[in-house]
């Protein structure tokens, strides 16, 4: 059923007893109203086996159970692993210093700014009351809501929304979200929607309690995002690999040149706690494997699982959106020119990760995540005997390559579509200025996609050890490859029989995907579901193919709407309303794929019904969220400053301030029992910024320190989902 089915929807702006007057000298105008859905208080739901738990990037499953969660760096308390990978029973890394943590979590305390006061929130009714907004801001005609934390409830909360001449909105709030943690037993929403001025403002509330938001702009689309989407450029060009980097950004240098010439392993194998058993066989190369991206901010390794899902949200944004953004498609060509080395036509093999992340347990054997330096130092390691760091260095220097299958063998159907789905994104790209290069690359989308084993598949293969991305959804993958192959069809003009046979196919795994449905406490847009993207693509490609659609337009729009849906029900359990699980999901990706949803949902016809709450999950990203943080670094005025990633703490500013990681995505917050027995590693420069330990709750919690990976360790996957997201901002779609 569609959701237009189901009747109307409040309208956007103000919930059941708010009401707000903007201040003009012409008029005064009464503030729009409206109840949103019943929320009640933060409650933590169960998942689906098939949705994963809280990425922890590759230092550990990013869905793993909580009973194997890693602790340091990404490695489990119940089995038993500080700092980085390496068991307690074995003793500590040489270069190791465990940081203890007492309690399930050693939360640092708000960064300056982002919640004045709160530094005297020691426990309810003494907590300081904060202010949560947008803080890039808010489109003129958007829903604009803000929150305000309190120790407990009150009869009703009033506001003022105040610029450079003063105060220019008066609102009221009757509206209890409901409880937070112990120290903010009421969670007000403040609506100002009428507010449609441009200009710089901040929330105020009077009286005892008062408070004052961090500054925010009411701004012109353009205005507000198109900065963001640069930014999120830049962070790819910074954690560009091999010889072509930039050398202004970060002062990069080149960096694993030996990947040039690397050599090719059997499959690793990785006991129940990743470490790496045995010894790795060479059977290969060497093949050239330079370039790409490192997969996020605490490592080195190139995962192609990773990298073919960023790259083909870049290559969306540049087809999308054309010339408006300059550095976009060099940077998103960069990516595919990795991934093209990674498929091997003539002998049809796929190659899907450069280098290891974790050694053995005796350190005999070390890898990337025993080191922290910048990647340049990876070249010049001494791994001879006697040297520095020696042999157990050998594949840090060397690093391995590993295959998704044999030679000739059928691939796993995730890499197969993903990859697919790159190569002919490139072709639709380069059809107009290069179409031989844009057929050759059609012919390899063809190629791989023609690989995928889609028949007694088993575990999917995403990374070694598997642990690191544990996905389980690929049929979204085949409609993705699928979809892409058709519309570079249709792009470089082939016979329309070909384009109707590769809709059919598309159309076959668009079934096969809807018939998996979308229950309540299930997943949606992320790095593990290209579902919502791939639907919208075929609708695409059917809406510019010259015969009848081949499979109904509304099923795709309705299980777009059921995506968003999903993300509803999982907000009605969050006073901020956040669409995904807080503490056991990857908070910001998912927030962030929410609104690119609702925006290809509206693109393709569907209603504004769901606008309101895709506002709010850019909002959550970017401020109006507990810990009144941006998770995007250069995105408002609290961001992440004290990132997990090598390259920001060793060649950037550690103030938020000068050089910094521009664009960065972080995952936010995480479940308490993540932060437990997190440690440092030498080479790793101090870091920790804000007070945010007022905030945290039993079930999540935010810290933004150096240590801390499942708060604020940067990936590529989040991102390219922030890129797209303020990419579709930035021109108008989705914003409610």
């Amino acid at each position: 059923m569609r959701h237009e089915a189901r009747g109307l929807r409040a309208v956007p702006g103000l919930a059941a007893g708010v009401t707000g007057l903007v201040i003009s000298a012409a008029r005064v105008r009464s503030a729009a109203r409206g109840k949103p859905a019943a929320r009640g208080k933060l409650a933590a739901r169960g998942k689906p086996a098939a949705r994963g738990k809280l990425a922890a990037r590759r230092h550990v499953a990013r869905g793993k159970p909580a009973a194997r969660g890693h602790v340091a760096r990404g490695k489990p308390a119940a089995r038993g692993h500080v700092a980085r990978g390496k068991p307690a029973a074995r003793g500590l890394l040489v270069a190791l210093t465990t940081v203890a943590v007492a309690t399930a979590v050693a939360w640092a305390a708000p960064q300056a700014g982002a919640a004045a006061g709160a530094a005297r929130a020691s426990g309810g009714a003494g907590a300081a009351a904060v202010v949560r907004v947008n803080q890039v801001g808010y489109t003129p005609r958007s829903t604009k809501v803000a929150f305000v934390m309190l120790p407990r409830a009150v009869r009703s909360v009033s506001f003022t929304v105040v610029g450079g001449r003063g105060v220019v909105f008066r609102g009221r709030s009757a509206d209890d979200l409901g409880r937070w943690n112990v120290n903010y037993r009421a969670v007000y929403q403040l609506g100002f929607s009428a507010l449609r001025r441009p200009g710089r403002y901040r929330v105020e509330i009077a009286g005892l309690p008062s408070a004052v938001s961090p500054p925010f702009r009411i701004a012109g689309a353009g205005a507000l995002y198109h900065r963001l989407v640069l930014n999120a450029v830049r962070y790819f060009t910074s954690e560009r690999d091999g010889g072509d980097v930039v050398s202004s950004v970060l002062d990069r240098k080149p960096a694993n040149l030996t990947d040039r010439r690397a050599y090719v392993y059997a499959d690793p194998r990785y006991d129940s706690n990743d470490n790496l058993l045995g010894k790795l066989t060479r059977i290969g190369g060497p093949v050239n494997v330079a370039g790409g991206w490192f997969d996020a901010g605490g490592g080195y390794e190139k995962f192609g699982y990773t990298a073919s899902y960023a790259d083909a949200l870049m290559l969306i944004a540049a087809r999308d959106f054309p010339g408006r953004y300059r550095t976009l498609l060099p940077e998103a060509d960069f990516g595919l020119s990795w991934l093209r080395k990674l498929w091997n036509p003539a002998k049809k093999v796929l190659y899907i990760q450069v280098g290891i992340g974790n050694g053995n347990a005796s350190n005999t054997i070390q890898g990337d995540y025993n080191f922290w330096f910048l990647p340049q130092r990876e070249d010049r390691m001494n791994v001879r005997p006697g040297g520095s760091p020696g042999p157990s260095a050998y594949y840090v220097k060397y690093r391995p390559v590993f295959e998704a299958a044999p030679p000739g063998k059928p691939i796993s159907p995730d890499l197969a579509g993903r990859f697919a789905a790159d190569f002919a994104l490139g072709a639709q790209l380069a059809a107009k200025t290069d179409p031989a290069g844009a057929a050759h690359l059609l012919s390899l989308a063809r190629g791989v996609y023609a690989m995928a084993k889609t028949t007694n598949v088993g575990q999917i293969v995403t990374t070694y050890p598997y642990d690191y991305y544990p996905g389980t959804e690929w049929k979204s993958d085949m409609l993705w490859g699928a979809a892409e192959i058709a519309l570079a069809d249709e792009a470089l003009g082939v016979p329309a029989w070909q384009v109707h046979n590769d809709l059919q196919v598309a159309a076959t795994w668009a079934e096969a995907y809807l018939a998996q449905g979308h229950p309540a406490g299930g997943d949606t847009l992320n790095l593990y579901d290209n579902g919502a993207v791939a639907e919208a693509e075929l609708l695409q490609a059917m809406r510019q193919a010259p015969f009848p659609p081949v499979i109904a337009p509304n099923a795709l729009r309705s299980d777009l709407a059921a995506q968003l849906r999903v993300g509803e029900d999982w907000a009605k359990s969050d006073p901020f309303q956040l669409g995904t699980q807080l503490g056991q999901s990857d908070a910001t990706p998912h927030a962030f794929g929410l609104y690119i949803t609702n925006a290809l949902y509206q693109r393709y016809g569907g209603s504004p019904a769901y606008r309101s709450f895709a506002q709010q999950q850019l909002n959550f990203a970017l401020g109006a969220n507990a810990w009144g943080s941006s998770f995007v670094v250069g995105a408002g005025s609290t961001f992440p400053h004290c990132m997990q990633s090598e390259i920001a703490n060793l060649a950037g500013s550690l103030n938020g301030h000068g050089d910094i990681q521009l664009g960065a995505t972080t995952d936010g917050p995480s479940s308490p029992a993540n932060f437990a027995g997190l440690g440092t590693v030498t080479g790793m420069r101090a870091c920790r910024a804000g007070r945010f330990r007022p905030f945290n709750s039993a079930v999540a919690g935010y810290e933004d320190n150096v240590v801390s990976w499942p708060s604020v360790e940067p990936a590529d996957d989040y991102t390219a989902a922030s890129l797209l997201a303020f990419a579709f901002a930035g021109a108008g779609d989705g914003a409610g």
